[in-house]
């Protein structure tokens, strides 16, 4: 490394992210709950009122069978839930991974698979470490 590349400080930090990746974290955050549903990682593309791209993740929870109200609560105890709309579910799920400073700059898919590209600002980046 450059003796000089620590004397300058990045802006932002580039995460990228397969869909089968986030499934896997969605997975292990349902925790007990993992087994009651299916998860499906998609996303939607939409403009804001300025004409900018906005990609927004979406998370779908599937029962896998009939929930009982005890099922339902493990569920809803991980913060997601199945019959919230799948952007909020995506939006809890973000936040929980890159707090709550990031973008999704771009949903790609190339040859092994669609993936999220996310940016952060580095100083937050460095707190997020810092706290776990």
């Amino acid at each position: 490394m450059s003796r000089y590349l620590h004397q300058i400080e990045p802006e932002e930090v580039r995460f990228l992210l397969d869909f089968n990746e986030l499934k896997e974290l969605v997975i292990d955050m349902l925790g007990d709950a993992k087994d009651l549903v299916t998860v499906e990682i998609s996303f939607d593309q939409m403009e804001d009122f300025t004409g900018a791209s906005i990609i927004r993740p979406m998370v779908k929870l599937r029962e896998i069978s009939k929930l009982n109200e005890e099922q339902r609560h493990l569920i809803l105890d991980t913060g997601l839930s199945i019959d919230r709309e799948p952007f909020d579910n995506g939006d809890y799920i973000m936040e929980e991974i890159f707090g709550p400073e990031y973008t999704v700059a771009s949903a790609t898919n190339d040859a092994d698979g669609p993936f999220f590209t996310i940016e952060m600002p580095y100083r937050f980046y460095l707190e997020q470490k810092e706290k776990k």
